[in-house]
Order: C-alpha cells, then structure tokens, then sequence
C-alpha cells in the first residue's frame, strides 16, 4: 500500500512539473519574439535603389547590438517614400526592425 501511495506522488510530482516546465519555455518564446523586433539603429552609405524603390542597398557601419561588422547589405524599405530623396553615394541614418526573416528600414535621412 505505501509503495502505491510513494508511486501516485512521485507521478503526480513529476506531471506538475512538466506543466510548468512547459510554461517557462513559452514564456521564453515570447521574449525572443520581442526582441526580434526591436528597433535598430544604423548609418552607411547608399549603393542601389531598386528601380521599384522597395528594397535599398547600403554599406553600413557595424552594428555593434547584431554583432555586424560593416557590410553591404539590402534593406526592405516599409514606404517607398524614404528613397525618392535618396542617391547613390548619399550617407544615411536609418532604423530597421527584423521581421519574418528580414530587415525592414522603417526610418531614414540623408546625413
């Protein structure tokens, strides 16, 4: 009888656990998916406009928050109102967010 009473707590002991154990690692996910999209700051130089002004090429400075060394990298542009000013060989401050896999500039002024 007790080796059966012994057994029903270890089992149950070990069901909440996985439960909350559970709950920790979605509560984890959300922070990660938090931080995916913060808002980043960056400065480079720009190198291509798309002709459909809907995506930009920039050779920026590192990105010490991505542990980015300086790069040319495309850019999606959220409006392509941000490049009409722009030409090729202008300097730039821009924010950027990472989203679904990409790197969208939501902010940018020629310096």
């Amino acid at each position: 009888m007790r080796s059966k009473f012994l057994s029903a707590v270890c089992f149950s002991a070990l069901a909440i656990g996985s439960g909350v154990w559970g709950m920790e690692m979605e509560h984890s996910h959300s922070q990660n998916s938090v931080v995916a999209e913060q808002t980043i700051h960056a400065t480079g130089t720009v190198k291509q406009i798309a002709d459909n002004h809907e995506s930009i090429r920039i050779f920026h400075n590192p990105i010490p928050e991505l542990r980015w060394p300086s790069m040319v990298m495309t850019f999606d542009v959220i409006d392509h109102e941000l490049t009409h000013p722009l030409e090729i060989g202008d300097k730039v401050g821009f924010d950027f967010i990472q989203k679904e896999g990409k790197n969208v500039i939501v902010r940018m002024k020629k310096q």
